[in-house]
C-alpha cells in the first residue's frame, strides 16, 4: 500500500501546482528550499531576540514582536506552506509531518506533558519553585514550536525525504543530523553570549533527541512540548523567572498566539487533506 495526500476539496493526489513548481528539482525543493527558510528564521532569531536579549528583557512589545515575525510567520506559516507542497507532489504525507488525527495528538502530547513534568519533580531547572518553571515554559513556547517546526518537521522530514531510497536508518539519520545541526545554530543565535564550541556541542544533543523523538512519535505538538522542556532545561541559569513573570501577560499572549496559530492551522489541513492508501500495481 502506498501512502499519498489527497486534496479533499478537488481529490488531486501527489499532483504539482503550476509552472514554478513543476520546474523545481528534488535538491531544490527537499533541500534547498527548507534549508535557505530555516537560515532565514535563524537569522531573525538573531535580529528579533538574540542581539536585543529579549528574553532577559521580555518588554510586551519586544516578545510579542518576535513571536509574530520569527515564530509565528518564519516558524509556522512559511513551513507550512511549503508542506502542503509537499503533500501535493506526494514527497510526505500528514502523517509523516506530524499532523495526525485529534485523539492521537491529545494522546501522544498529554503523554509528553506528563514526562516533562515528571522530569520537573526530580529535578526543576528552576529551582524549587515549580511556577517558575512555567513562567519559563510559557516564555519559551513559541520558540519550541516554531524549533520543533523549522527543524524536525520541516528541515528533518524533507531530507529524510530526498534520502528515503537508500533506506529507512539512513534517511532517518541524515534528517536527525541535519536537525540536531540546525536546532545547535538557533540556540546559538538565541544567546550569542554563549558562542563557542563547547556550547555548540552542548548543544547537540539536544537536537539529537528531539529529532529522534519526532521521528519516533510523529507528533508536531509532542515534539513541540519536548523541545520547549529541553529549551527550559538547556537555558537554566540564564533566564530570570522574576524578570518573566513581571512580564506574565505579554508571555502568555505570545504562548496563546503561537499555539493557536499551530492549532488553526492543523484544523486547516485535517479539513482539505486527507492521509489515503492507494493499492500500487
Amino acid at each position: 500500500m502506498k501512502i499519498q495526500e489527497k486534496d479533499r476539496k478537488t481529490g488531486s493526489a501527489g499532483q504539482s501546482m503550476g509552472s514554478w513548481d513543476r520546474m523545481q528539482t528534488a535538491p531544490g525543493r527537499l533541500i534547498l528550499l527548507p534549508l535557505i527558510l530555516s537560515f532565514v528564521w535563524i537569522f531573525e532569531t538573531f535580529l528579533f531576540q538574540g542581539w536585543p536579549q529579549v528574553f532577559l528583557h521580555p518588554e510586551p512589545f519586544g516578545l510579542l514582536f518576535y513571536t509574530l515575525m520569527t515564530c509565528v510567520f518564519i516558524g509556522i506559516l512559511v513551513p507550512v506552506i511549503l508542506m502542503r507542497q509537499a503533500f501535493l507532489r506526494g514527497d510526505a504525507n500528514m502523517h509523516q509531518l506530524g499532523f495526525r488525527p485529534l485523539r492521537r495528538t491529545l494522546l501522544m502530547a498529554g503523554l509528553t506533558i506528563l514526562i516533562v513534568w515528571m522530569a520537573v519533580v526530580l529535578q526543576n531547572p528552576a529551582g524549587i519553585d515549580r511556577a517558575a518553571f512555567l513562567s519559563l515554559y510559557l516564555l519559551l513556547l513559541p520558540t519550541g514550536i516554531a524549533s520543533a517546526m523549522v527543524c524536525c518537521v520541516l528541515a528533518g522530514t524533507h531530507v529524510q525525504a530526498f534520502v528515503r531510497e537508500r533506506g529507512a536508518l539512513v534517511a532517518i539519520l541524515a534528517g536527525t543530523a541535519v536537525s540536531a545541526v540546525l536546532f545547535a545554530l538557533s540556540l546559538m543565535a538565541h544567546f550569542p553570549d554563549a558562542l563557542t564550541p563547547v556550547s555548540f556541542i552542548r548543544f547537540l544533543p539536544a537536537g539529537v533527541l528531539s529529532a529522534l523523538f519526532f521521528f519516533a512519535v510523529r507528533d508536531v505538538w509532542a515534539v513541540s512540548v519536548a523541545v520547549t522542556g529541553f529549551l527550559v532545561w538547556l537555558t537554566a541559569g540564564w533566564l530570570d523567572p522574576a524578570q518573566v513573570s513581571l512580564q506574565y501577560p505579554a508571555v502568555l499572549a505570545a504562548a496563546l498566539t503561537s499555539a493557536g496559530t499551530l492549532a488553526a492551522l492543523q484544523w486547516y489541513l485535517s479539513r482539505h487533506y486527507v492521509t489515503i492508501a492507494v493499492p500500487q500495481g
